[in-house]
Parts: C-alpha cells; structure tokens; sequence
C-alpha cells in the first residue's frame, strides 16, 4: 500500500497533468491552426474588453491570384510567413490575430499618439521590400491597411470600411476610419435601399425605361438600351446606381433582369425595333437565359436579332468556360453581343478573343472627357481600331454636347448614345428614328 506522501506525489502528478491538458485545450481553443497566431474567437472575445485602444486590419492583397495561380499548398505556405513577418512587426502594446483567410488584426492597448498610423507605413515599407520564396516561385507581399480608433464590434467594423477605402486608393496603402469615407456611405446607402428594392421586385415596381441609341452616319436613332428604374413610394423613378449594388447584397439581380427582359420583350412586340438588356454575372451563374429568352422570342414574336446581350466586359467569371459556352449558344439563337464599360480596369482584350461581339460600348471614363483629355483621345482611337480589327461596331456612351458627339463621330465611333439625345424614357418616342 502506497505511503501518504507517494499518494501525494500521485495527485501533484495527476494535477499538473490536467493543467497541462487545459493549457492545451486552451491554446487549441485560442490558436489558428495555420499560422499558430491567436484566432478569431478569441479576438472577438477580447474586442469589447474594457480600455483604450486601436485596431489595425492587414489584408494580403491578390491572395486568391495566388491560390489559383499556384496551389492551395504555396498558398498556406505563403500565409504561414506573412503570419511570421506580421508576428516580427508586433509593437509591444498589441496582439495579433488571424481573423479569416488573408486577414490579420492587430489590437493595440493604450496607443500613444499616431503610433497606429506611423506602425501602418513601417509595416507597408518593412512588407514591399519583403518576399516569400517557395523553391523556384517568388511572392511579392502586398498589403492593404485599415484603422479605426477603439476597440470593440463597431470599431472593428470601421476598420473594415477604412480597409476597404484603402482598396479603393490601391495596393500598399492605409486609410484611417472617419464616417465621411465612401465605403462608409455606400454601406449606409445599401443598408437604406436593401429592403426597398426587395419590396420593389415584390410589387413589380421595377420599370424598363428606353435610351435612343444613334447611328453616327445616319444621325438617326437605330436602337434603344433597356435601363431598370425603381418607382419609389412617392412615384419618384430612381436611377439603378442607387440601388443596384443592394440588389447584388440581396441576391435579387436575377429578378431584376428577368423582369427587364419580360417588360422589353412585351413592349418591342410587334415594333422593328432593335434593343439591347444588361447582363450580369448572377444571370450566367443562375443559367436561366437560354431557356427563358426563347421562351420569350415565342410569346412576343420577335426575332433574335432583334436584341442586344449587354455583359458588362469586368464581370470576372467571363472567363469561365459555363459563361462562354452560355455566350456560345446565345449567340448561335441569333442574338447579338456587346461588352459593356470596355476600357476600364478589368479590361481584357484577349479574353474577349474568345467571345464573338458584336458591339463594344467604350467607357463614359473617355468619352466625358474626349474634349479636353489627348490620352483619352488616344484611348478612345486605339480602341475603335480593336474593335474594327475584331469586326465589332463601337458604340460611345454618356455622349452629352455636341462637341463630344462630334469628336467621337470624327474619331471613327459607329453609335453615340447619351443626353445630347435624349434621356431614358418610359415610352418611345416613335418619331426618334425618323
């Protein structure tokens, strides 16, 4: 029988066994199994503690590119020695945390003054002349920052929003929370328009107005572009940049377009009209369009080349194959195609090899400022010289003086379209193509 102090012995063994398994348990609890850093529920945990304090959101830029590009393996290898770069950087007054995926927060206790903000640009500095090596592959370490001032939900909130506005200067940079900030207004104006819209599709109170779309040769109007305006509760139409991006939060694009299309095709019945309807991502993802735009050629005994599949040439999935082949097969029925924004920042002029366009709607980005901007001439020239060399047609958007219809015209641009000619319409005005 085992003495009283070999019993002892046992239980000390025993306890420390435990505290050691709860050590365990509690690190497990509190870590990111990938970068070994402090995770998200303990962050979360730890945001509404009492005291002064900061928060930092570090955000890997083009991280999907990398994943894609090289493999989830290289990928995680990658976010491991960020984490590590990240850790190196700690100021003594913070903790960092990986919040999700190419995330990372730093929580500052008692910040001195401007400290965040001086800490931000070392860390920009320190990481752009940083890179991470896997065998033969080199990544260059990017970051984009956001700050705000306390330390709970809402202010981990607006850091989001500061990090998002620093996205929107460009990679390597920091933005500094304040509620005059864009993204900030743009989430308010979606937190507004969210229930509305839903409520707008709900009662069918989304309306097809009508653009004149003009032949520069002819001067005559030769087609319309479909437009979505929401009629408000006090009968006001309200223009879809209000309410568009809400729309996308609310997954509730596809019915806008499914009523746009059901609206056109009704009114162009019977008419020799030639009309164009904006195509959005969602649509291609929904894969709707084949089925429901014959459908609708039948009912209102139209002709497909009677309409215009306007995709606005950034939607990202464009080069997936289900959206070709969609592109494809639309296009065999006899409908046009045109890519709509050309020219601005996801441009991609081989991808669009892959897609028989009929038109290219040339960015307001040059033509607004066609006047006065020689780059934007020069732009404006080089793309109706793609466009032709890929027998395409051009088309110019928000054409609003003369000067600008003149100068496009000049520059070789088959359509003009904008309020030199007239605003969008609920009804046509029949005498617009005479």
């Amino acid at each position: 029988m085992p003495s009283s102090e070999e019993l002892q012995e046992e239980i000390e063994r025993l306890k420390s066994e435990l505290s050691q398994k709860d050590r365990e348990i509690a690190r497990l609890r509190d870590t990111d199994e990938l970068t070994g850093l402090y995770n998200k529920r303990l962050l979360n945990e730890r945001l509404n503690a009492l005291g002064r304090k900061a928060t930092l959101v570090a955000d890997l830029s083009h991280f999907g590119t990398i994943n894609a590009v090289y493999g989830p393996q290289i990928a995680d290898y990658a976010l491991r020695q960020v984490a590590a770069i990240l850790l190196y950087n700690l100021p003594s007054n913070a903790t960092l945390y990986r919040f999700a995926g190419d995330e990372f927060v730093y929580l500052f206790d008692d910040p001195e003054n401007e400290q965040v903000e001086r800490f931000a640009e070392q860390l920009l500095g320190f990481a752009a002349q940083s890179s991470i090596i896997y065998e033969d592959v080199e990544i260059r370490i990017v970051f984009s920052i956001g700050i705000a001032y306390g330390g709970d939900d809402l202010s981990f909130g607006a850091a989001m929003i500061a990090l998002q506005e620093a996205k929107a200067l460009g990679a390597n940079r920091f933005a500094v929370y304040t509620p005059e900030m864009e993204s900030f207004k743009r989430q308010k104006s979606n937190l507004y328009w969210i229930p509305r819209v839903r409520q707008a599709v709900e009662n069918e109170a989304i309306e097809s107005w009508y653009q004149s779309i003009v032949d520069n040769a002819s001067a005559k109007t030769e087609r319309y572009e479909c437009l979505a305006r929401l009629r408000d509760e006090f009968g006001n139409a309200i223009d879809p940049y209000l309410f568009l991006e809400a729309a996308e939060i609310s997954g509730i694009l596809t019915a806008i377009t499914k009523s746009m299309i059901a609206q056109s095709f009704s009114y162009f019945e019977g008419k020799n009209s030639h009309f164009s309807i904006n195509i959005t991502d969602s649509d291609f993802q929904e894969g709707y369009l084949e089925d429901m735009l014959s459908f609708r050629l039948k009912k209102h005994g139209l002709e497909a080349s009677q309409v215009t599949l306007e995709i606005v040439e950034s939607v990202k999935g464009m080069t997936m194959g289900s959206h070709i082949s969609q592109l494809t097969r639309l296009k065999e029925m006899g409908f046009l195609i045109a890519a709509d924004d050309f020219g601005v920042e996801h441009s991609n002029f081989a991808r669009l090899l892959a897609i028989d366009l009929d038109f290219i709607k040339i960015d307001k980005t040059f033509i607004c400022n066609l006047t006065s901007d020689d780059r934007s001439e020069m732009i404006v020239r080089n793309l109706v010289k793609f466009a032709k060399s890929i027998g395409a047609k051009t088309i110019a958007e928000y054409v609003s003086t003369r000067e600008i219809y003149e100068k496009v015209r000049d520059l070789g641009v088959d359509y003009s379209q904008g309020f030199f000619f007239g605003k969008p319409q609920r009804l046509i005005d029949e005498s617009d193509g005479d």
